[in-house]
């Protein structure tokens, strides 16, 4: 559940905690960490924890479809990468470096940009971990590629619903329940008065 849609007062401190750094999609935090969103899904870091390095915000955009004027641009000075592909204007690309806002391509399947080749270039600039805040497609790619090892679910008293509502994790999915992607080591976290956050790992490494 989108953290909007919870009470921020009693969600925050709970991502704060220097023990729980974690929102969603995860890999293990640490002073050299990036936050990764789709274009749907700008936020800015909030954790408070201090860093060698400033907090690196990434935005899956595969046509650079990104405002201009948008709060992620604006606040650019080095610590934005959008990642797109080939098919992206290169107009577009210029008018995003020109604002400070670094542009790489990565292409992946279906025209898409690739989540895999943005972990392995986050491996290469030495960063050590990634937590992935976005939207359905996204965080389908993430579990699919195999690059999460650690899940946060947070849950809010409250119910939408709707024919058209989008879940969690879209994308082509698994029909056999025998193929479903597994959660282990389940922990379960109360945020006062009446959320919870529901922590997970996932068979990535099998190192637990």
């Amino acid at each position: 559940m989108p953290e909007s849609w919870l009470s921020a007062t009693a969600v925050r401190p709970h991502q704060q905690s220097p023990n729980r750094r974690w929102k969603l999609l995860a890999v293990p935090s640490s002073q050299h960490a990036s936050l990764l969103f789709d274009l749907f899904g700008l936020l800015s870091d909030r954790t408070g924890h201090s860093r060698c390095r400033p907090l690196l915000r990434i935005v899956m955009d595969s046509l650079l479809r990104l405002p201009l004027d948008s709060k992620m641009v604006r606040s650019a000075s080095g610590d934005v990468l959008v990642v797109t592909t080939s098919a992206a204007a290169a107009e577009r690309r210029k008018l995003l470096e020109s604002r400070g806002v670094q542009v790489l391509a990565f292409d992946g399947p279906g025209g898409r940009a690739d989540l895999r080749s943005v972990v392995d270039w986050l491996g290469r600039q030495r960063y050590l971990s990634l937590m992935i805040e976005a939207g359905s497609k996204l965080n389908w790619s993430a579990l699919e590629s195999g690059v999460v090892d650690r899940i946060f679910f947070y849950y809010g008293p409250k119910i939408l619903g709707g024919m058209e509502a989008l879940p969690l994790a879209g994308g082509i999915g698994r029909r056999r329940r025998s193929d479903a992607i597994r959660i282990h080591n389940i922990a379960i976290h109360p945020i006062p008065p009446d959320e919870f956050a529901v922590e997970g790992y996932l068979d990535v490494h099998r190192n637990y």
